[in-house]
C-alpha cells in the first residue's frame, strides 16, 4: 500500500493564495490532515495530526467570532 491523498476541500484566498485540505493516510493506517498552501509558484504543504487540528480550528473560529 502506498500513502492515499483524500481532498476535503479548496478554498481561494485572498490576494490570490489558495488552500486545500485533503485527508493524508499513511501506510501504517496512520491520518494526518495535508494543509497545502499555493502562493504563486511557492507551495507549503503542512501535515497536521487530529488534536492540532481541533485546536487550530478552534482559533480559527474564535477569531472569526471577534471580526
Amino acid at each position: 500500500m502506498t500513502n492515499k491523498m483524500t481532498p476535503i476541500i479548496d478554498f481561494e484566498l485572498p490576494y490570490m493564495r489558495k488552500l486545500a485540505l485533503a485527508n493524508h493516510e499513511f501506510e501504517s493506517g496512520m491520518h494526518l490532515l495535508r494543509m497545502t498552501f499555493r502562493e504563486g509558484n511557492r507551495i507549503t504543504a503542512i501535515d497536521v495530526d487530529r488534536d492540532n487540528a481541533a485546536a487550530i480550528g478552534q482559533a480559527m473560529i474564535d477569531w472569526a467570532a471577534t471580526q
